[in-house]
């Protein structure tokens, strides 16, 4: 039974993207509408990824390993637009850059193979991402934003990026340095589980967030 929560996970963005095209008047610019927009294209990928080896009969290692290139990416570019100071915001530039240039490096010279994970890529996005998630958090609670930052859907969706990569990749770096077997049952579990939470920030951030914090 756990192990067919796999095939349920991809649904899973449902939750926070369906509502969200009801909360749509709550996103008063490209940066807010861009969440939503992102919640959907994470759901056609991960819906590809699913049944790509069903459809063509080959390993869908590649689909994921374009995500974390276009995820990262966006997750390091939304941050960027939050920050506020100069510093931090070209910070935020060079960690794209770099990650940019890791991720294609690994490609060619490193991994060179498509049909594996890149976990070392993975780690990198989310050290950076957490690394900047922090800059962010720290601009808003040393400003007066501190009295409102629950109310801004920004909040709840980096919150929830971080509940979901920062919890997912122990369990990842694990089984790729340390060798341990993968267990499809408890990958499904884990998946859904952390799916489930980040889609649930992602939800709460629709419904709480008030038009005029998500400029």
């Amino acid at each position: 039974m756990l192990k067919e929560l796999g095939s349920y996970t991809v649904y899973l963005a449902l939750l926070s993207g369906v509502p969200g095209i009801f909360f749509y008047f709550k996103l008063p610019n490209n940066k807010a509408k861009s969440l939503l927009v992102f919640i959907w294209i994470a759901f056609v990928i991960d819906f590809i990824g699913i049944n790509f080896k069903e459809w063509t009969g080959y390993v869908n290692y590649p689909i994921y390993n374009f995500y974390i290139l276009i995820s990262f990416s966006y997750y390091i570019i939304l941050l960027k637009l939050l920050l506020v100071k100069i510093k931090t915001q070209r910070i935020a530039s060079l960690s794209l850059l770099f990650f940019i240039v890791v991720y294609f490096t690994n490609i060619l010279f490193i991994q060179n193979n498509l049909a594996q994970t890149f976990t070392n890529v993975f780690a990198l996005g989310v050290i950076i991402v957490l690394f900047l998630s922090c800059l962010y958090l720290f601009e808003i609670f040393s400003s007066e934003n501190i009295l409102n930052f629950k109310k801004s859907i920004f909040f709840w969706f980096i919150v929830g990026v971080l509940a979901f990569h920062v919890s997912f990749l122990p369990y990842m770096l694990a089984i790729h340095f340390l060798l341990i077997d993968t267990n499809d049952t408890i990958l499904s579990f884990v998946l859904f589980i952390l799916n489930l939470l980040m889609h649930s920030c992602f939800l709460i951030g629709f419904i709480c967030s008030e038009k005029k914090y998500n400029y």
